[in-house]
């Protein structure tokens, strides 16, 4: 008997892990189009004003600035530098990183008085820096609309 409660406890732990779907920048792209608020699009590096906790446990909302450029419609060209907010959402006890070592893909929710870069536990709106083949493919949906993620 002993066992079998054992046996359920861990399973119960193993259902509750945090699943998440590999994020699509295409996807993302859609969705920031599709919404009411507005989005920029860029890719750079953000800094903080001050360092956050590593690793993050609980949500919170950090001051920080991105530098980078900006999609147009000839491609991430658009010298970008401004505050920013980087607001960090939690499942249970899973919660978003913020990358500051490395450039970053960011849709930047732009209402608002200061933009925001949202994080979310399983990202969603930040991604790896993209290659130049990404970079052609959100050009391309930026002129088109619309970017349906690739098969």
């Amino acid at each position: 008997m002993k066992a079998i409660a054992v046996a359920l406890t861990l399973a119960g732990t193993q259902a509750a892990a945090l699943s998440c779907i590999a994020p699509d920048p295409l996807e993302a792209f859609d969705r920031a189009n599709a919404s009411t608020a507005p989005y920029l699009l860029l890719t750079g590096q953000i800094t903080l004003n001050q360092p956050a906790p590593d690793p993050i446990t609980k949500p919170g909302v950090f001051a920080g600035r991105i530098e980078g450029v900006g999609l147009s419609q000839t491609g991430f060209d658009v010298p970008f530098a401004e505050d920013v907010r980087v607001a960090v959402s939690c499942a249970g006890p899973w919660c978003g990183g913020i990358p500051t070592e490395d450039d970053v893909l960011v849709f930047l929710n732009a209402e608002g008085d200061v933009p925001t870069i949202e994080i979310g536990a399983c990202g969603g709106w930040i991604f790896a820096a993209p290659d130049a083949a990404l970079q052609d493919r959100l050009t391309a949906c930026l002129n088109d609309g619309m970017c349906a993620p690739a098969d």
